[in-house]
Parts: C-alpha cells; sequence; structure tokens
C-alpha cells in the first residue's frame, strides 16, 4: 500500500469516527433542557441532599453534644482542663454512636422529599430574585461614594509617593444593607417551605431533630438552588459530591454531559483527518514550524472547550496580546530585510521608548497628548541610538546575530546603572525612599494607560474587540507596507538578498543597511509603548532583556526566515505565538495545578524557533 492510500485511510477512519460522535453529540444535547435532562439533575439533587444531611446529623450531633458537654462542665465548677476533658469525650461518644450508621438508598421512598424540595426551591427563586435586584440598587445608590472614598486613598498614595497599582473594580460596603420588607416577607414564605423539607428528612433520618436539622439548613438550601448554574455545572458539582450513582442510566447520562464535548471531538477529527489527507500540501505551503505550532494552537482551543473555559474570553486577550506586542515583531522586518538579519539588539529601541514614557509621565502630559510625547520623544532617542548601533553593524558584516545579541544585553546592562542616576524626580517614578527609578512603573488615567486599548472597543458577548489596538497595529503595518513599496524601501531589500549584486546596481549597500537598522530601531521604541499601554504598567531594569528574542520567535512562527520575510508573518506569527501562550496557561493550570508548564512551554517553543531558523539559514553570511 503506498502512502498516499495510507493517508487516505486514515482520513477516512477519522471522518467515521467524527461521523459518529456528532450524531452521538446532536442527539443528546437537546436532552438537557428536556424533561431527561431535568430528572437527570432532579435524582443527582435528592442524592447529593441525602449524602449531606446523613453526614451533617453526625456533625450536628457532634456539636450539640459538645456545647451540652461544655456547659455541664463550667455549671459544676470544672476548670479548664475538665472542660477540655468533657468535650473531648461527649465527642468521641457521639462519633461512636453513629460511625456505622448507613442508608441503603435503593430501598427509601424519596417521593414526599421530593414534593418539599421542589416547593422549597420555588420559593428561595423569587427571594434570591427580589435580594439582587435589593443589593443592586443598594451598589448603585453608594457606588458614587465608594468611588469617591477609593480615589481619595488612590491619590494619598500618590501624592506620597506610593506604589500604585493597576486600578482594581471598587466594591460597595454592603454592612449597611438592610433586608427590605419584601425581601422578609419571602424569607419567611421559604422558611416555611424548608420546615417541609426537614420534615421530609426527619422521615428518612429518625436520629434528625430539630436542633441538628437548624445547623444544615445553609447546606441544604445551597444543595437545593443555584442560581444560574447551567446543567453542566450542576451534575459535576453534584458528582463531585460522590451522587453519581443516583442516575439509573449512567451511560445516557454520561452522553447527555458531554454532549457538546463529543461535538467538539467530531470537529477535531475533521481537522485531524484534513491534516492527515493534506500533510506534504502544508508542509509545502507553511513549513512544517508553522503546522506544529498551528496544530497546537488548535488543540488548545478544543481543550479549553473541552475543559469548560470560556475560549472567546480567551480569544480576546490573545487579540489583545496580538495587539500589544506585534509593533515590536513588525521591527523585524526592515532589519531582515536590509540584511542585518533578526535584530536581537531591539532593547535599544525598546529603551529608546521607555525613556519617552517616563518623560511623559514626569512632564503629567495626560492622555492621548502624553501618549504622542511619548512616542515622538521615545522616535527621536532612537533614531539617534539606531543609526549609531548601524555604524556598529556595517563595520562587522557577517557577525550581525552575534553582535545585535550582545548589542541588546549590553544596552540593558548599562541602563540598570543609568536608571539609578537620571535626573527623573515625579514620585511615580522615583522610589519614596534612596535615589534610582522604581522596576515597575504604573500607569494609570493621568497618562496614557489604555489609550489604545479602550478607544472605540466594543463587546461582542464575552469578546471584546480592542478596536483602537487594532487600528494602530494595522496603520503601522501599513506604513511599513508602503515603505517596502517605495524606492528605498525596494533598494534596501535588494541589499537584503544580494548585497554583492546591489552594490554592482550602484546601490549604496551601507546606506540602505543604516536605514533599515534605524527603522527596525524607531518601531521597536513605538512597539514597547504600545505593550506598556496595553499592559498598565512600564517595567525597566532587565525587563527588556527578553523581549527581542521573543519578537524573532513570533516572525519566524509566521513564515519568516534570517533572510526574508513579509508584514503577513507578523500578523499570523504574533497571533499564534500570543495565542499559545494566552491558551496554553490556563490549560495548564487545569491539567497541572500550580505548574510551571506554561512558562516552559513559551520558553522550549520561543528558543526552539530560534534555533530552527539558525539551522535552516545553515549558518551562511550575507556580507
Amino acid at each position: 500500500m503506498t502512502k498516499n492510500k495510507i493517508q487516505r485511510v486514515i482520513a477516512i477512519v477519522l471522518v467515521i469516527a467524527s461521523v459518529v460522535l456528532a450524531v452521538l453529540g446532536a442527539v443528546n444535547l437537546p436532552k438537557r433542557d428536556a424533561q431527561e435532562g431535568k430528572d437527570i439533575i432532579e435524582a443527582l439533587r435528592i442524592r447529593t441532599l441525602l449524602n449531606a444531611t446523613g453526614d451533617g446529623v453526625v456533625e450536628s450531633y457532634v456539636a450539640i453534644a459538645k456545647k451540652e458537654a461544655q456547659a455541664a462542665a463550667k455549671a459544676a465548677g470544672g476548670g479548664m482542663k475538665a472542660i477540655r476533658a468533657a468535650v473531648a469525650k461527649a465527642e468521641e461518644e457521639t462519633r461512636a454512636k453513629y460511625e456505622n450508621t448507613t442508608t441503603d438508598y435503593s430501598t427509601l421512598d424519596t417521593a414526599a422529599l421530593e414534593d418539599a424540595v421542589a416547593a422549597y426551591a420555588a420559593q428561595l427563586e423569587p427571594y434570591y430574585a427580589v435580594t439582587v435586584a435589593a443589593e443592586e440598587a443598594y451598589i448603585a445608590e453608594h457606588l458614587a461614594e465608594a468611588e469617591a472614598k477609593a480615589e481619595a486613598e488612590r491619590q494619598a498614595k500618590i501624592d506620597a509617593g506610593q506604589e500604585v497599582g493597576e486600578e482594581e473594580k471598587v466594591e460597595v460596603d454592603m454592612s449597611g444593607f438592610v433586608a427590605t420588607e419584601e425581601m422578609t416577607a419571602l424569607l419567611a414564605k421559604a422558611d416555611e417551605a424548608f420546615n417541609g423539607v426537614g420534615e421530609a428528612l426527619k422521615g428518612i433520618y429518625p436520629v434528625l431533630d430539630d436542633s441538628a436539622l437548624a445547623t444544615l439548613k445553609d447546606t441544604i438550601s445551597s444543595v437545593v438552588f443555584q442560581r444560574g448554574d447551567s446543567f453542566t455545572v450542576q451534575y459535576d458539582r453534584y458528582v463531585a459530591a460522590g451522587s453519581g450513582s443516583a442516575v439509573a442510566n449512567g451511560t445516557s447520562a454520561f452522553l447527555i454531559r458531554y454532549a457538546d464535548d463529543l461535538l467538539y471531538g467530531a470537529l477535531a477529527l475533521v481537522v485531524a483527518a484534513a491534516v492527515v489527507l493534506f500533510y506534504e500540501l502544508l508542509c509545502k505551503k507553511l513549513g512544517i514550524p508553522r503546522i506544529i505550532i498551528g496544530l497546537f494552537f488548535i488543540l488548545l482551543c478544543f481543550m479549553s472547550l473541552w475543559y469548560d473555559l470560556d475560549l472567546s474570553t480567551l480569544l480576546s486577550n490573545s487579540l489583545v496580546r496580538m495587539g500589544m506586542n506585534s509593533i515590536m515583531v513588525l521591527a523585524m522586518v526592515p532589519g531582515i530585510q536590509c540584511g542585518i538579519s533578526l535584530n536581537l539588539g531591539l532593547p535599544i529601541g525598546l529603551v529608546a521608548g521607555l525613556i519617552g514614557g517616563l518623560v511623559t509621565i514626569e512632564l503629567g502630559v495626560p492622555g492621548a497628548w502624553g501618549f504622542l510625547l511619548a512616542i515622538v520623544v521615545g522616535v527621536i532617542i532612537a533614531a539617534v541610538a539606531g543609526w549609531l548601533y548601524a555604524q556598529l553593524l556595517n563595520r562587522l558584516k557577517g557577525e550581525e546575530m552575534s553582535v545585535t545579541t550582545y548589542v541588546g544585553f549590553s544596552i540593558v546592562s548599562l541602563m540598570c546603572i543609568a536608571w539609578l542616576v537620571l535626573p527623573f524626580t515625579s514620585l511615580k517614578l522615583r522610589w519614596p525612599m534612596g535615589t534610582g527609578l522604581r522596576n515597575t512603573i504604573g500607569l494609570d488615567s493621568t497618562n496614557f494607560k489604555h489609550i489604545l486599548d479602550d478607544f472605540l472597543a466594543f463587546d461582542i458577548g464575552s469578546f471584546t474587540v480592542p478596536t483602537g489596538l487594532m487600528l494602530f497595529m494595522l496603520l503601522c503595518c501599513f506604513i511599513v507596507w508602503l515603505f517596502t513599496r517605495s524606492k528605498t524601501g525596494v533598494a534596501m531589500q535588494a541589499v537584503g538578498n544580494n548585497p554583492r549584486f546591489a552594490e554592482a546596481t550602484g546601490i549604496n549597500v551601507d546606506k540602505m543597511r543604516v536605514i533599515g537598522t534605524v527603522l527596525s530601531t524607531v518601531l521597536g521604541a513605538v512597539g514597547i509603548l504600545v505593550y506598556s499601554q496595553s499592559y498598565g504598567f512600564m517595567q525597566l531594569y532587565t525587563a527588556p532583556r527578553q523581549m527581542g528574542f521573543i519578537a524573532a520567535s513570533a516572525i519566524l512562527i509566521g513564515g519568516a526566515s534570517t533572510s526574508r520575510c513579509k508584514i503577513s508573518h507578523v500578523l499570523i506569527g504574533t497571533f499564534l505565538f500570543q495565542g499559545v501562550l494566552t491558551l496554553g496557561m490556563p490549560v495548564a493550570n487545569v491539567l497541572v495545578p500550580g505548574s510551571t508548564i506554561s512558562e516552559t512551554l513559551r520558553i522550549l517553543i520561543s528558543n526552539g524557533i530560534i534555533l530552527y531558523a539558525l539551522t535552516k539559514s545553515g549558518g551562511d553570511s550575507r556580507a
């Protein structure tokens, strides 16, 4: 059997499996809202209630016995030692009395309990609806007062030169909230219905009395009524509580619960079948690295759905991260096209942009004007530093990758000293005590925090579109694209492709390399300001050190090489790279809680892609 036939057979098998999963999912998904789904939830709820009551009865009697023993010991005039001994003895005897108590659920008649629970749930629903409305009204009435108080505290910290973090959501103090008459009346009706549940439970658990029942009221209420929870949330909660055996047909309940996951699995198999069938074509068009990263991103999307994570929010975050990182990735384009390869000396431009941002904060220029001033100052510094940087690269042709790396690391180390002595005086920038600038400079409404992210932003469900950020990104890409189509841009690309041929045609090679290097450095300055306004902070000292590697990884993932690139490589690579990081962290936290596997993946991906690109270039010099 030939390789193509094997691929077709595998693809057919995957498609058949996909059809089976799709049919199972499509048949069972509507049952969640039908009577069958309601019956499953009701059976699980009753069993969870019985389990909670059975466990709670023992704890209730233990608590009552300990309280009575403590009171009796005090009445007898006993000291602390006698009281502790009496309490411990009462707990031991009570637990021994009930430790062998078991319940055979198959013999229980729960009809009365089911009716009582339904009546209690019917009374709880209007009570909680009225309570939520009353609390929202109270919050709306006192929100302005809470915001004024929070702003006053924030301003006091700023005036004192203290670190001010990212703005948090203002919370209204609910200690003054008083239940309304309607709430009180509805709660009385709910309490009356609770008595019916209590009587039904007493019929099942003869040892249950009013004292023990009172201690279980909150537990019973939380089991009976979950406001706004979906079928899957309720199912998982009850099963996690050990009530899965309450469902008579476990297979049917399982299929209904995971019906959406079956549909996701069907779609995943279709994608896998397409990859298997068109593998050679994809490798030719996209390259192995982009296929691997792309498939990994798709896998993370499916895993987010399977683990019930909010995929639309994660994709929205990926879009924001794409926008905030894309200009720094775009800075790689002129460097590659002019012949200096991957500009790992990008921290030169980043430092220039950070200085521009610091100048804006120092002068106290707010909003869009402050952001514009930061860009202007950063661009001027970056242009001068980029020109000097280009002169160095022109003297060391053929060793650009090593030189740019060393220069990038060196400028970061040098600035670690400079941040300590630069003459900034704003208390927002300096440490409250001693000398030097802070490690992290918080941005807020007084400067340019989220100036692009919030501009014309809108929501589609839980998906937020950062319109201003996307427009600025596309504007920068369009400007660079226009430049590459200009006479100077074409000449610069000719130098990058074949410097000797370009020189023979009369092009000033050194000049074109200077133009590309300066443009790359300037874009780095703009990029760090876009990144900072979206992030909400400016990070100094060693923070810019690795950003050049991250930008290089992203553009290589997009399909660029060390000698050729396009704007499309920037957009594709940035989205894939940032999307993998954004989705990888929550998925990794679900798979391995508390691990650093997502950070490990980031390091492997970024450095691995750079290594792959260097091996493909073969280490050849283009000097």
